[in-house]
């Protein structure tokens, strides 16, 4: 036990350690719209992208609190970093729970160095039924972040019977050379985190990798062989949720660091004081902000620590769980919105500088936090439904 907390602290503090640098790149991220090779790489040998990943496959195969400390970490000096490194390393928990012990081999083999990207949700995608698998003769999914660095994906299947009615709604996995990348990521924020669309033409996806998404978010997984390692019991969905919000936590974490840093200078105008630290307003501010942070990061770190609760007992989240850790996902992202919005009033309008990092942080957090997986509204009706004794409006949780 001792050496796997070990192991958890040492990949948060090569987490932490890329802060510096991650913000000496974030113009070159912004502008090429991609992470940099150099990061890329680095994080590869850091070992970032296999935290979650089998101990078989040369992972880390750690838990659900280390990946958020390492996400929070990282997102604080980059949040199309963080973005990337949190959904490439949360598709290696998809990929694990959900395929089989022979899709694994044929991911994996003797190659660690793989990185997923994937959709669950295909704008289009037609699938016919052929001997043995499925031929995929047009596929259309956007938003797939971290497109350019992958080499294998996963991709949501909708699967019919003859009369075209809906029978399973499935997830496949690809390599990547059989995805066309389309360049069409133009975006106010995250824009590094090469989000594009992808599609795909007669691509024909063997019976192995194909498995059912509505019988893997109930806990029903096609690992038999991981069966007796309590991570790959971790409720998918939220996890899968949980992974775009954080980043938003480190951004604003990011913020208010930013802030302090230059508050001690900062001369005032029309306030009565000589310097922006010495108006109560400023104290109100700030301490609000500060305390809205710590509150979205209690109610992420309960998400974080729920499901490796649930996990280490070896029983799959109830559903009512499922419904309230997405619920405190949405809060969360609420949170930080609401932090951010004071810290930015607080700065004045210095921000709108190009090169400002408040500016980009401002940028990257709205991109994340208008994702609707992360609604507070939605997640928030959903739970209340629950508290009601009615059933969640959610299509998944």
């Amino acid at each position: 036990m001792a050496r796997v907390a070990e192991i958890d602290t040492m990949l948060v503090d090569k987490a932490r350690s890329f802060i510096p640098r991650l913000r000496e790149r974030g113009a070159e991220t912004d502008n090429i719209r991609r992470i940099p090779e150099a990061t890329i790489e680095e994080l590869k040998e850091a070992g970032l992208f296999k935290i979650l990943r089998p101990h078989m496959y040369g992972g880390f195969q750690s838990n659900m609190r280390t990946y958020t400390d390492c996400i929070v970490e990282i997102s604080q000096g980059c949040g199309s970093t963080g973005w990337i490194v949190a959904l490439c390393a949360i598709r290696e928990l998809m990929v694990a729970e959900s395929f089989s012990e022979k899709t694994h081999q044929e991911i994996f083999g003797e190659n660690e160095d793989v990185v997923f990207a994937g959709v669950y949700e295909p704008r289009k995608c037609i699938a016919k039924r052929v001997e043995g698998g499925y031929m995929i003769e047009e596929g259309f999914w956007m938003f797939c972040s971290g497109s350019l660095h992958a080499s294998w994906g996963y991709f949501g299947m909708p699967v019919m019977d003859e009369k075209g009615k809906l029978i399973d709604q499935c997830l496949m996995t690809v390599p990547f050379n059989q995805m066309e990348i389309m360049d069409d990521w133009h975006t106010m924020g995250l824009r590094g985190t090469g989000s594009n669309s992808v599609k795909m033409n007669n691509v024909f996806i063997p019976d192995h990798r194909v498995v059912s998404f509505s019988q893997a978010l109930n806990g029903n997984f096609a690992s038999q062989h991981l069966r007796d390692v309590p991570l790959y019991n971790t409720a998918l969905f939220p996890s899968l949720i949980l992974s775009l919000g954080l980043p938003g936590l480190g951004l604003v974490k990011a913020a208010l660091e930013f802030f302090q840093d230059k508050l001690p200078g900062r001369k005032a105008a029309h306030i009565g004081v000589e310097y922006v630290r010495d108006a109560a307003s400023t104290h109100l501010m700030i301490a609000e902000a500060s305390l809205k942070i710590d509150s979205a990061s209690m109610h992420y770190y309960r998400v974080a620590d729920d499901l490796d609760d649930w996990a280490q007992r070896g029983t799959y989240m109830d559903k009512p769980t499922r419904v309230r850790a997405l619920a405190d996902i949405g809060y969360a992202n609420q949170m930080c919105k609401e932090a951010l919005d004071l810290l930015m009033l607080a700065s004045g309008s210095g921000f709108v500088y190009e090169g400002n990092p408040l500016q980009r942080i401002f940028r990257d957090f709205w991109t994340l936090y208008s994702h609707r997986s992360l609604s507070p509204n939605i997640t928030k009706e959903n739970y209340g439904r629950v508290l009601s004794g009615l059933e969640s409006n959610a299509l998944r949780y």
